[in-house]
């Protein structure tokens, strides 16, 4: 498994990002916590440093696991499922300005999680499933055509009312029969929808490609409500080699990314 943890740039304040401030020093900080890839945090693809990426990435022997592009969503308001054309195409391009984005830092994930929206982005939840269907029709072509895999999350209903289910959001991506379209499960999203993740981490074992690691509300993993062991022990039984991916609040409690790092090593050096 890749242990990755989510950086963001600082220029904006972030519950996802362990890590937060210029590139150099969020690398050079995961780097020394013992990290071996990143997951960046993007909105807008053109505002990204490549040269910086790449060259930090380089310095730090880091990997670029994935890119999370949700800000389309919260800042933007641009939704893959959205009843306005307009904005879904938007939505689809933004996507697509991504997937450019990761043909250039070494083809990492493309995350789909809050560009996803609610339902009430559409005047019906039936006519939100046949926009958001339009729009993987849109995206996957231009996915594959670059070998980028595109990853839906699993989610929960505190974030959206779409695509919450593990199981049926890997029958929606299952019917694209598309090699660039996976599945993304986060510990957080499964505990707050009372989802055991060892089902589920046997159950879609072929298609799951990312994980996120974080405790309740976003905090730093330490055990004390989630049952990080059993998850762990599952995804090695499986054979999972993807990102796992340290996704939660940087304070509290203090140096959050290393405690967490560090009980998460913890539990992967006794299995």
């Amino acid at each position: 498994m890749q242990l990755c943890v989510v950086v963001s740039d600082g220029r904006f304040p972030s519950v996802t990002a362990p890590l937060q401030g210029p590139v150099e020093k969020t690398f050079r900080q995961a780097a020394k916590i013992g990290f071996n890839a990143v997951q960046l945090t993007v909105n807008r693809p053109s505002e990204v440093d490549i040269q910086a990426v790449i060259k930090s990435a380089d310095q730090f022997k880091l990997n670029v696991a994935s890119i999370a592009t949700g800000r389309g969503y919260t800042v933007d308001h641009l939704c893959l499922g959205s009843g306005d054309e307009e904005n879904r195409r938007g939505a689809v391009q933004r996507m697509k300005d991504h997937v450019k984005l990761s043909t250039q830092l070494g083809n990492p994930f493309v995350v789909v999680g809050a560009i996803r929206g609610w339902s009430s982005d559409s005047p019906t939840k039936d006519i939100y499933v046949e926009q958001f269907t339009k729009s993987f029709e849109d995206l996957l072509p231009y996915a594959e055509q670059h070998e980028v895999t595109i990853i839906l999350e699993a989610n929960d209903h505190l974030e959206t009312d779409m695509y919450l289910d593990p199981t049926e959001t890997a029958n929606f991506i299952r019917k694209f029969h598309s090699p660039s379209f996976k599945l993304h499960l986060d510990t957080m999203h499964l505990w707050n929808e009372k989802i055991e993740a060892c089902d589920c981490i046997y159950e879609q074992r072929d298609l799951i490609a990312q994980v996120d690691i974080s405790d309740a509300n976003r905090m730093a993993p330490d055990g004390e409500h989630y049952n990080f062991q059993r998850c762990l022990k599952a995804l090695h039984e499986i054979g999972f080699d993807g990102p796992l991916v340290f996704e939660y609040r940087p304070s509290p409690p203090d140096h959050a990314a290393k405690i967490g790092y560090d009980y998460i090593a913890k539990c992967l050096s006794q299995i």
